[in-house]
């Protein structure tokens, strides 16, 4: 109903007394303002849905809420891992990001509440309700009064912690069923999210996979053809990694792949992009290095490798890798051959006795 248009209507008009003491005009203003508050929330979610990462989306959360209030503390608790917990804890004070000393291992306590408590809760019920006191006390610093759970398939992904307000008293209902429906929307997007980094990361490590790397590897083929600028790329392979399994035990061989990523994202630069290519093999994309400053790149990281130790039952493992690198400066015709390349320079490492760097000699087909 348009109030405008109801001001236009001569019988409104000659009846508009009668009309506002009946309460019709005031249901007409409290529609009109519902509805604003709706098109503004249906704005709010398609912003939501378009955001490409958990970051982001948090970031346009804290400015919506902001529009309408400031709660003292606010933090986002993630875990966006597969098969391991890989908890991220997004911490605000005053809508200001800070570091967090919150320390949560997994979410999976939490689970049975949340399944029969699957929207905005009241920390009092949580409080009063939870059987295992130790899971109040990370939340409690705090302050917290609101909670509200990010479902998806898969159980609990998340929780959003809600401290009281910097200014105002407790939050109105009106506030509350706003903080539940914009968070609704919130956490149906950090599931599309982390569903999303399921897709292209390796469960173990949290690296890029196998089939994302190739498609990252297409992407800036088609864009040095377009500027004619180089890049290069690294296969990596752990030497005897058979063996290790063999003398120490698969867990042992997890412990050293998780390492090894760790110091491989250490080591490079933030542009350059790691994947877990297989097993116990590595490809690192290099944007912008030609064959020289990649070969230097493979010699940083065998060495780093090399004297790389890993803690295992007391015992510490070491290991090496073998390196092969491959330039692409468009005498390659595709994607398989730039990395048929690097694999390879990575055999000729191997057959020259492995915990060495070598490059692709092959001749390349010009297009």
């Amino acid at each position: 109903m348009n109030k405008k248009w109801m001001l236009e209507e001569p019988l409104v008009v000659q009846h508009y007394e009668l009309l506002k003491e009946i309460g019709i005009i005031d249901l007409v203003d409290k529609l009109q303002l519902e509805n604003l508050e709706l098109e503004s929330l249906v704005e709010e979610a398609y912003e939501i849905f378009r955001k490409e990462s958990v970051e982001e989306l948090v970031s346009y959360v804290i400015s919506c809420l902001s529009d309408k209030f400031i709660p003292s503390r606010l933090v986002f608790i993630l875990n966006q891992g597969v098969m391991f917990n890989r908890i991220n804890i997004l911490e605000f004070h005053n809508l200001k990001r800070i570091e967090s000393d919150l320390s949560i291992e997994s979410l999976e306590p939490y689970e049975k509440f949340f399944r029969k408590y699957t929207e905005t809760t009241s920390f009092l019920i949580f409080e009063s309700e939870i059987e295992d006191k130790s899971l109040i006390e990370p939340l409690r610093d705090f302050d917290p009064q609101i909670l509200v759970p990010v479902k998806g398939l898969s159980g609990l992904y998340g929780l959003i912690v809600i401290g009281p307000k910097v200014l105002g008293d407790d939050y109105t209902k009106k506030e509350i069923s706003y903080i539940n429906r914009l968070l609704k929307f919130t956490a149906v997007s950090i599931q599309n999210n982390i569903h999303y980094e399921h897709s292209v990361r390796d469960p173990k490590t949290g690296l890029y996979n196998h089939n994302f790397f190739i498609r990252r590897v297409s992407e800036e083929i088609a864009r040095s053809k377009r500027t004619g600028d180089r890049f290069s790329i690294i296969m990596l392979d752990i030497d005897h990694f058979k063996l290790l399994n063999d003398e120490h035990g698969h867990l042992a061989g997890d412990k050293v792949i998780l390492m090894l990523a760790e110091l491989l994202t250490r080591t490079l630069r933030e542009e350059d992009f790691l994947s877990r290519f297989g097993g116990e093999e590595f490809m690192i994309l290099l944007p912008g290095a030609g064959m020289d400053s990649a070969l230097l790149t493979a010699e940083r990281l065998r060495t780093a490798v090399e004297i790389m130790e890993t803690e295992y039952e007391g015992r510490f493992l070491k290991i090496t890798a073998s390196f092969g690198v491959a330039c692409y400066d468009q005498q390659y015709r595709d994607t398989q051959e730039l990395i048929s390349g690097a694999d390879s320079a990575l055999y000729l490492s191997k057959s020259r006795g492995r915990n060495t760097c070598s490059v692709d000699n092959r001749v390349k087909v010009t297009e």
